[in-house]
């Protein structure tokens, strides 16, 4: 009476190991193509929230703020400080391969701070643009016709513009000058 096949292994829960993280969190383009995702219907808050360092989607910004706040986050964040677990690192106990061990070593040495500043001003604001974000999708679902002005063919995508009070007022009294002219 064994456990059967299916059983070995937890996977319900299972997210990415830490040796692909960290490499996804080792360049800028990786870093900005996960930020700034395509929206997918099958994922929680069409995939536009995602926490980089645990591997998850979140449904809104909330959510998120929350989860940056979290001791399993910080957690995450420190394992991903450190080095992963490598090979190299597995030959290099056993007594082969020492000297590349070394290089790498100085290496990482060399480039884990910079590396680490990258990732701490690319992720530092995540839930302020995340909200910069929300507020430009609701402008663009719910526009209010009374006080904005859309402007079209930005490449960054449509943005609102407020207008005075002002310039309200003075739409309305030329709105209404064409209107008495019509009229009479």
């Amino acid at each position: 009476m064994g456990r059967y096949s299916v059983k070995r292994y937890k996977t319900k829960r299972r997210t990415k190991d830490l040796d692909l993280i960290h490499k996804e969190l080792s360049s800028v383009e990786s870093i900005t193509k996960l930020k700034n995702q395509e929206q997918d219907e099958y994922k929680p808050g069409l995939g536009q929230y995602y926490c980089i360092h645990c591997d998850k989607y979140f449904q809104d910004n909330k959510a998120l703020a929350s989860h940056l706040k979290m001791r399993v986050h910080k957690r995450r964040v420190k394992e991903l400080a450190k080095n992963p677990y490598t090979q190299l690192e597995s030959d290099a106990a056993s007594g082969t391969n020492l000297v590349k061990f070394m290089s790498s070593v100085e290496k990482y040495k060399n480039l884990e701070p910079e590396r680490l500043n990258m990732e701490k001003n690319l992720l530092e604001n995540l839930v302020s643009e995340n909200d910069e974000k929300d507020k430009i999708r609701h402008a663009m679902l719910y526009p209010d016709e009374n006080n904005t002005e859309q402007v079209e063919g930005q490449q960054e995508g449509q943005q609102q513009i407020q207008l005075t009070e002002e310039q309200q007022k003075q739409i309305q009294i030329e709105s209404n000058g064409t209107a008495e002219i019509e009229m009479s």
